[in-house]
């Protein structure tokens, strides 16, 4: 068996056959193309692929995985090893969609047209993070020769559209996160002022540390955060690493805490752990709404009520981008609306003084 080969092309009867030896050395053919052109431009591609399996860069076909099932499970238990407990219970939970519909079917065997449709009928809020897990699933398996062809190649993947997000719904006022808080456990009570007082996200709050509050300096400290059941050093971005201004009326809600000195957390579970975001919005968050008779909002919704207040106020937004986090292009985003009302402020005040400047 020739260490390379190009196999070679025949006629037969009114169309053209290929002819190749496998990585075995076995003599295989292939009829029906119309053109000696198409049979030659199909063999260079099959015989590229068998230099492939004999260098070892293309695992032989009894080795690659049946099902689409199968690429997945090979892809959570390697990929596994390198990524935190947290992204691989969220990459585990986003591919349930993708082996709904595909989990039967060969990988080999999908084509780009229904990944593509099976993409649209994702839920909005869900399409983006569901699509991207699969496709780095796909990816992973055919850089690996684990797969010949990747469906999801050329796809798009957008974030969703402004119109289909969940709405931006702030409290309206102090007096309304007080009502919240009146009706949460003493040792819970701060929370929803501590989160509206420094635009914080959840995993952030959860994850903060009574040593993170430097009263000399005046700020509060954001170093790390709790999410999937997992601490994380650092941030989300970037940019999530920051100190944020201690405003009067969070240091005297963490003043009216009560005392504990079994656990360095903030805001800690009854027992002293990290708190559950998912488990304190069931059991404390909603709960509290109902008892306060108050419209229900997101955890989520503190953070923004934090940066709609505060784009009411004047704050310049590249500030407000840092201290959040995060950045200005995605404050406009979110915030537009808002954004709006100053503007319109901005334009009275404009026509003010020109009117004065006329009349002087």
């Amino acid at each position: 068996m020739p260490s390379q080969q190009r196999g070679y092309v025949v006629k037969r009867d009114a169309s053209w056959q290929a002819r190749w030896s496998d990585e075995n050395g076995a003599r295989r053919s292939q009829s029906g193309f119309a053109t000696k052109t198409a049979a030659r431009e199909w063999l260079d591609r099959k015989v590229g692929d068998i230099a492939a399996l004999r260098r070892g860069d293309l695992l032989p076909v009894a080795d690659r995985p049946a099902t689409v099932d199968a690429l997945l499970d090979l892809f959570l238990a390697k990929h596994g090893r390198t990524v935190d407990p947290a992204t691989l219970r969220n990459l585990t939970t986003q591919l349930r969609k993708a082996r709904a519909e595909f989990g039967t079917r060969h990988p080999d065997s999908i084509r780009r047209v229904e990944v593509e449709d099976w993409r649209s009928t994702l839920p909005p809020g869900s399409r983006h993070g569901v699509f991207r897990s699969f496709r780095q699933a796909i990816s992973w398996g055919a850089d690996r020769g684990y797969v010949e062809r990747n469906a999801s190649t050329g796809i798009k993947n957008p974030k969703r559209k402004r119109h289909e997000r969940r709405a931006v719904v702030p409290f309206e006022s102090w007096e309304e996160v007080r009502q919240l808080a009146a009706e949460l456990d003493p040792r819970f009570a701060a929370i929803p002022i501590v989160a509206v007082g420094t635009g914080l996200r959840p995993e952030e709050l959860f994850g903060l540390h009574r040593s993170d509050v430097d009263r000399q300096a005046g700020v509060l400290r954001v170093e790390r955060r709790y999410t999937q059941r997992t601490l994380k050093q650092g941030g989300k971005t970037a940019g999530s690493v920051r100190a944020v201004p201690l405003r009067a009326v969070v240091l005297e809600a963490i003043d009216s805490m009560p005392r504990r000195i079994d656990t360095p957390i903030l805001f800690p579970s009854a027992r002293g752990g990290y708190i559950e975001s998912e488990k304190f919005r069931y059991r404390v968050w909603t709960p509290a709404f109902k008892a306060a008779g108050l419209d229900h909002r997101r955890l989520y919704d503190c953070r923004h009520t934090f940066a709609t207040w505060a784009i009411e106020q004047g704050i310049e937004l590249w500030y407000l981008a840092k201290i959040m986090g995060t950045s200005t292009t995605q404050l406009e985003d979110t915030y537009a609306r808002w954004l709006q009302r100053t503007d319109d402020r901005l334009r009275a005040a404009f026509d003010a003084y020109d009117r004065r400047a006329v009349n002087e």
